[in-house]
């Protein structure tokens, strides 16, 4: 039985990966040119079932109020430069984003959106966490889980394999991992294409919460080894 692939990109957005991003992750920027030249190679090859962008999205009417405003400035506010995606995605299959205001893609929406009057900027506050078809008009977005549960084992029970890449790994992307491990993926970390705040993923997983993951479960790996493999 073959498994179902799914790419999963986080938070590949201006705001992180730009020198003059909101909240500029050092070393970012050189990862830009190798995913993008690794986006190409799986959409002409067809390595992957699904794909998923999740975005951070905030709105500065309540980012203040938020838990993360505590840690860091308002940054990838939705519709500006910075929130848009720094990589190309089209052509990429069975394409879907999912935005956040939280840094977890599991969680559920922070805060009430009651000062957002916009209707563009509040349908995309009211469809935080379900996957639409496109984030500059997210509307009718279908709940995350539910989604998820659609494509994740393609009817053959069969474990699905996520590989994963974008920032930071030891924020949003640590996060993303321990929520697919959680729903029985087997995960592939893009070591190159990932940079950390603090923190790279080697350290990451060499945390004391991570050695209850059993072997085989997740790995760490180089697009180029990948796409070799």
């Amino acid at each position: 039985m073959n498994p179902v692939r799914i790419l999963d990109i986080g938070d590949m957005q201006n705001g992180f990966l730009q020198p003059d991003g909101r909240l500029s992750i050092a070393g970012a920027h050189g990862i830009i040119g190798p995913a993008n030249a690794f986006l190409r190679a799986a959409a002409e090859s067809g390595l992957f079932d699904h794909t998923l962008v999740v975005m951070d999205t905030h709105f500065s009417e309540e980012y203040a109020h938020s838990q993360e405003s505590r840690q860091f400035p308002l940054h990838c506010e939705y519709g500006t430069r910075d929130w848009e995606l720094a990589v190309d995605v089209p052509g990429l299959p069975n394409l879907r984003y999912l935005l956040k205001n939280r840094f977890s893609m599991w969680l559920e929406r922070d805060g009430s959106g009651a000062g957002i009057r916009d209707p563009v900027r509040k349908a995309a506050y009211e469809n935080l966490y379900r996957f639409v078809e496109g984030p500059h008009d997210p509307r009718n977005g279908v709940v995350r889980d539910e989604y998820l549960r659609s494509i994740m084992h393609g009817g053959n029970g069969a474990a699905p394999e996520v590989t994963l890449f974008g920032v930071a790994a030891d924020f949003c992307n640590r996060y993303a991992m321990e929520g697919w491990v959680a729903r029985g993926a087997r995960i592939t970390i893009l070591g190159d294409l990932t940079r950390g705040i603090k923190k790279e993923w080697p350290e990451v997983l060499s945390e004391v919460r991570y050695r209850s993951i059993g072997p085989g479960s997740v790995r760490v790996m180089s697009s180029r080894e990948f796409l070799e493999e």
